[in-house]
């Protein structure tokens, strides 16, 4: 897979990779946890083939051309930096409405032994139920994240303005740790490597690390404030460690364990949804359709650990038609993936700033679901970026404007 697709960004190289090293792990782990049964490898494994044939067949598929950024004109990329600096001072300056949404938010519930974990569990309840105290601010956030990534492209593309792009990326961090979103920091430093990997045409590798850094220091200090798997702010660092490592085994490794017990005790389950999505958006306009809790009911995967991670395999084989539900939905999506990969390696605009959410969809499949979860995101990031390059009244607007500036330095003096 990555000789077919030439990179490790390609779908198909992606999911293997994961894979392989996760099933290795397990079976290096011996007898930690409950072992797997055959079935539970047959459906990984099936589940990674139909994947990949899913990107073979888009690799086959021909694109459609759409805007590339390379036909974003000189004018526009001027604008696109003033509206960036625009927008550097505008989350700064949103920064005490924020307090007083998360302030409000956390008051919706009673109070936890964690401010991250109430803020976490409100922020959950609030989205579930699609009403919140100043619900423009639960849309600022994808807002704020999809700003940071442009301006990671235009330093990439550029090779200016590094500052600016450091600290879009830090704020829109920091909006989603206090909001208890661990994984939406995840998705977005994904998405700013896999830009910053395309427009370089190779890997960031200095840069990877330092990710791989952050997300772990971001992992444990939520482990540790929110009081998972025996670690304690009220103990050392050195006591934390083995707690913060059982904690990110359990929930790198896990998954499958908990999805194959699940499988074979199907009373633990309890709905995933797939299409909540669709359901959050015709709730706003007044429907009143049932949304289940994302949060699933722990399971034992060890005589002493408990998880409620369960793979992308848990709604697409318990929820959706078993060994077929697999083979469709992967395929599906390891189609879909594979086709947004080949229209962002040829610089499509909408593609480009949604692949990273795409793999990172791919690599959480040991963790959740993240393909379908995402959608939304995928659709403000395409439509944001599209809008932002080549609004037509915009570029109308501003080449008007270089018009006249253009007449009146042509004008003969007096």
């Amino acid at each position: 897979m990555v000789r077919y697709g030439r990179s490790v960004l390609f779908p198909p190289a992606t999911l293997a990779i994961v894979w392989t090293i996760t099933l290795l792990a397990v079976w290096l782990c011996g007898d930690i946890y409950f072992p797997l049964t055959t079935m539970a490898d047959v459906i990984v494994l099936t589940g990674v083939l139909a994947f990949s044939l899913g990107g073979i067949s888009s690799v086959a598929t021909p694109l459609w051309r759409g805007r590339t950024l390379e036909a974003v004109t000189a004018m526009r990329r001027i604008q696109v930096d003033r509206w960036l600096n625009a927008a550097v001072v505008v989350f700064m300056l949103n920064i005490p409405l924020s307090y007083l949404y998360f302030r409000e938010l956390s008051e919706t519930i009673a109070p936890r032994d964690s401010v991250w974990r109430q803020l976490r569990i409100a922020a959950s309840k609030a989205n579930i139920s699609g009403h919140s105290p100043l619900s423009f601010e639960s849309l600022f956030l994808p807002i704020l994240s999809i700003g940071a990534l442009i301006a990671v492209y235009e330093h990439a593309d550029t090779g200016r303005r590094m500052g600016r792009a450091l600290l879009l990326v830090l704020m829109a961090a920091a909006y989603q740790l206090v909001n208890g979103a661990r994984s939406e920091v995840l998705l977005l430093l994904i998405s700013s490597i896999v830009i910053l990997w395309l427009r370089r045409g190779a890997a960031p590798k200095r840069l990877l690390g330092m990710m791989m850094l952050l997300f772990l220091l971001v992992f444990s200090l939520g482990q540790i404030s929110m009081g998972k798997y025996g670690a304690s702010s009220r103990t050392s660092l050195t006591d934390n460690i083995p707690h913060v490592a059982e904690g990110f085994a359990t929930y790198w490794l896990g998954g499958i364990i908990a999805f194959d017990q699940n499988r074979k005790n199907p009373e633990l389950r309890y709905g995933w949804d797939l299409g909540k999505f669709a359901k959050r958006i015709l709730n706003r306009f007044g429907a009143n359709y049932s949304e289940h809790d994302r949060n699933l009911e722990y399971t034992k995967i060890s005589a002493t650990q408990i998880t409620n991670v369960y793979t992308v395999f848990l709604p697409y084989y318990m929820d959706h038609g078993g060994m077929t539900g697999v083979i469709a939905l992967m395929f599906l999506v390891g189609f879909l993936s594979t086709y947004v990969y080949r229209c962002a390696i040829h610089g499509n605009c909408w593609a480009v700033f949604t692949l990273g959410a795409f793999v990172y969809a791919t690599a959480m499949t040991i963790f959740s679901e993240e393909y379908f979860a995402q959608i939304m995101f995928w659709v403000k990031a395409a439509a944001i970026s599209t809008l932002v390059y080549f609004s037509p009244a915009v570029t109308r607007r501003i080449r008007s404007r270089w018009t006249q500036l253009g007449e009146a330095e042509t004008q003969p003096c007096e």
